[in-house]
């Protein structure tokens, strides 16, 4: 796969609106699937169809902590920069803003117990 490709995969991996919210938060930082699920209200069905598409392009990546699987942005230099540039791009977006403040609020322990 040539860099062009690679580029083209990741950019097609988040361009979706709810996989660029979910990114943006992963960016922030890593969650696991109850708190995306939290925050979006969607599926959860489709929450790990859309990890899973990310995950693929390596665009984020996970790891088990107990009985939680955790994602997060992946530590790769191009997607940070990409990522960044988003975030910095949507940072007054009314509903990234509102994504951010429910983070803030949210644990992977309380949003479990739902």
């Amino acid at each position: 796969m040539t860099e062009l490709d690679s580029a083209v995969e990741i950019i097609k991996s988040i361009a979706d609106r709810n996989r660029l919210r979910m990114v943006l938060m992963l960016n922030k930082r890593p969650m696991c699937v109850c708190e995306l699920d939290t925050v979006l209200g969607i599926a959860l069905s489709t929450i790990s169809a859309h990890l899973k598409q990310m995950r693929s392009a390596g665009v984020i990546t996970s790891e088990k902590d107990g009985r939680w699987v955790i994602y997060r942005v992946s530590d790769d230099s191009s997607i940070r920069m990409i990522v960044n540039a988003l975030a910095l791009q949507l940072a007054d977006d009314k509903q990234i803003m509102q994504d951010y403040e429910a983070i803030a609020d949210i644990t992977r322990e309380v949003c479990s117990k739902k």
